[in-house]
């Protein structure tokens, strides 16, 4: 007798429809595709297309939306929207003024964008004895804003968008999402078809929505009577010095990235009942903006008959709409693409593969480097204006960077001190050692700086060599570092000389005594 099973575990026909799912596939691409949105011109206008991955996206950007049920429904931190979009936020090195004495020992994401474009520079590589590399970039700084935004209020500049080959991109994937829906459409495919037309619309109207802001440039409001702000980014091997008026410089170590969304955007979509807040006592919630924070973007209060006036967070309610939209348009799919034809499941997955190679090519885009080409041209900055070069030596740069940052014309320790620039603190953020071949060494330097109103670069020649009587006090050993050092320092004096004739500061020497 034969063996029968006693669980017949053949259930039938099974067709698992992968369509079904294909709204998580190419979340990540959909997501690095919308951070870019901001920096290209007309790029909020191009997502009239079926774009995949509309769960990943609507959980990612509904975070921006700022309000007990957005919060809700799109869990995780409320931060400014430029540092949500890899803006704004990033780090930047350390700033030693040479004129006003402040260091800053982190600067901001304008500064950091500096120091990167610098980096990348492969700057012309000076002759002269070589241990290890240093690049030192000098940016003569230009006029960011003009003289009356900077009175009053803190200046803001719009930053113009990049242009490129996205629009030309573009036109496929909108082109292959709607003839897809056509051909549902056509072969009465009404569920497909539907599905195709809902994402289109939900991916346009997200793009033209969280595309609305416009990429803004807030510098900083210098004191009326602030020195120059000469100084330097310090950075390892890296240096960028920075020369010219405290607004500019102040605007690269201190300035900011901002998103300025339009009021219909950010207006809330209804009143929110506040608490008063409890003197002393913070909120314990580390993951949310106090509303102090917040309300520097919107100065709108919420009075009370006794109450104290609290600010009103932005609520971005739009984009949280947006957000929901595309999270109903993958249940939607989950629910209705498998009542659909064959045909018609094809057609969607062709839309959606079309959309998917639109988002890979942006989201391959290097954006920080989009960035920086924007910063160079609203700082006003080109080749003209910045000059890398590649030192052999540590003490080169430090005396290179010393002599560039000495203000024209003042030779006197006494104006030094009433400038407040000190060479010594300077050559001591380079190199530290206090040793007696390095003392004498930095006395030498400052001599030369002390002495270049006598317009002879022999006579600072020789400022820059070794006396006998330094000869007998050292042995063989220091005497040869003494010696280096020194050749460091001439290599730094001929540098500089060049440079501030490139720079026109009325230091520059006859041809003939060069």
């Amino acid at each position: 007798m034969p063996y029968k099973h006693p669980v017949d575990i053949n259930t039938g026909h099974f067709d698992l429809d992968v369509s079904g799912v294909a709204g998580f596939f190419g979340g990540e691409e959909a997501i690095s595709a919308m951070e870019t949105i901001h920096l290209y011109k007309y790029r909020k206008w191009m997502g009239w297309y079926n774009s995949p991955g509309s769960w990943n996206v609507g959980k990612r950007f509904g975070m921006l939306a700022n309000s007990r049920f957005w919060d809700g429904l799109f869990p995780g931190p409320n931060e400014d929207p430029a540092k949500f979009f890899e803006l704004d936020g990033k780090q930047g090195p350390k700033y030693v003024a040479s004129r006003s004495g402040s260091i800053l020992e982190h600067t901001g994401h304008l500064a950091y964008l500096i120091m990167q474009t610098c980096k990348e520079e492969p700057g012309v590589q000076v002759k002269g004895r070589v241990t290890k590399r240093n690049k030192v970039t000098l940016i003569q700084t230009q006029l960011i804003f003009e003289e009356s935004a900077t009175k009053e209020k803190l200046p803001v500049r719009t930053i113009p968008h990049h242009g490129g080959r996205h629009t030309c991109v573009a036109i496929l994937p909108i082109v292959v999402s709607f003839a897809t829906c056509a051909l549902c459409g056509w072969t009465y495919d009404w569920f497909c078809c539907s599905m195709i037309l809902l994402g289109i619309i939900s991916s346009g109207m997200s793009s033209l929505v969280i595309g609305s802001a416009s990429l803004e440039l807030r510098g900083v409001k210098p004191a009326p009577t602030a020195p120059p702000g000469d100084g330097m980014l310090m950075d390892g091997d890296n240096i960028v010095l920075l020369l010219g008026k405290e607004e500019n410089v102040a605007t690269i170590t201190r300035g900011k990235f901002t998103l300025n969304y339009e009021p219909w955007v950010k207006k809330r979509s209804r009143k929110e009942k506040r608490k008063r807040p409890v003197p002393g006592k913070e909120s314990t919630n580390s993951n949310r903006r106090s509303d102090t924070e917040a309300g520097l973007q919107n100065h709108s209060l919420d009075r009370g008959p006794n109450q104290e006036a609290v600010p009103i967070k932005d609520e971005y309610a739009a984009i949280g709409l947006c957000s929901l939209l595309l999270v109903i348009q993958l249940l939607a799919q989950l629910l209705l693409i498998p009542q659909g034809t064959f045909l018609g499941q094809i057609m969607f997955l062709s839309s959606f593969a079309a959309s998917w190679a639109y988002n890979l090519y942006l989201s391959s885009i290097d954006k920080e480097y989009i960035q920086e080409q924007l910063l160079l041209k609203i700082l006003n900055l080109d080749e003209r204006h910045m000059q890398t070069y590649s030192l052999g030596t540590r003490t080169t740069a430090a005396v290179f960077a010393c002599l560039m940052l000495q203000p024209p014309g003042v030779y006197a320790e006494s104006e030094w001190k009433r400038l407040g620039f000190e060479p010594e603190g300077i050559i001591r953020k380079f190199i530290p050692n206090n040793t007696p071949v390095w003392i004498t060494w930095r006395e030498k330097v400052l001599g030369v700086m002390r002495d270049r109103k006598v317009r002879s670069r022999d006579t600072c020649y020789d400022l820059l060599q070794m006396s006998d009587e330094e000869k007998d006090m050292f042995e063989s050993n220091d005497q040869n570092l003494l010696e280096h050092l020194l050749e460091d320092a001439r290599t730094a004096y001929d540098l500089a000389m060049s440079e501030q004739i490139w720079l026109g500061s009325g230091m520059e020497y006859p041809v003939g005594d060069q």
